[in-house]
């Protein structure tokens, strides 16, 4: 991932907090599977930016998860600390088709 830029303005001791990692456009909005907030991809699919909806400023422990993509942070005494990665995606194998074989007739002369 590209240079990493977080924002974090909380306000009365929480806030959104915004990971980004791309100065770009971002598109559309996608809602986490888990945890509380957004993220936005590019077309191929690559986290552009997250944001956190509600992150307390003291201490807090947040994880964001998508569908290839999560991000966990941290905070510790009003310092932030995140991790990101990408989750193995199972893949299943394909079910071998068994087709019957044509019959193939000859004539003997």
């Amino acid at each position: 991932m590209k240079k990493t830029k977080v924002f974090f303005h909380p306000i009365d001791g929480s806030g959104a907090l915004t990971i980004s990692w791309s100065s770009g456009p971002k598109g559309d909005a996608v809602e986490a599977k888990k945890g509380s907030g957004v993220g936005f991809f590019s077309e191929k699919g690559d986290l552009l930016c997250v944001i956190f909806d509600e992150v307390q400023s003291d201490n807090d422990h947040q994880i964001l998860e998508f569908d290839r993509d999560h991000i966990e942070i941290t905070i510790k005494n009003g310092k932030v600390s995140y991790t990101a990665g990408q989750r193995a995606i199972a893949l299943r194998p394909r079910k071998s088709i068994k087709r019957k074989q044509p019959i193939i007739q000859q004539r003997i002369k």
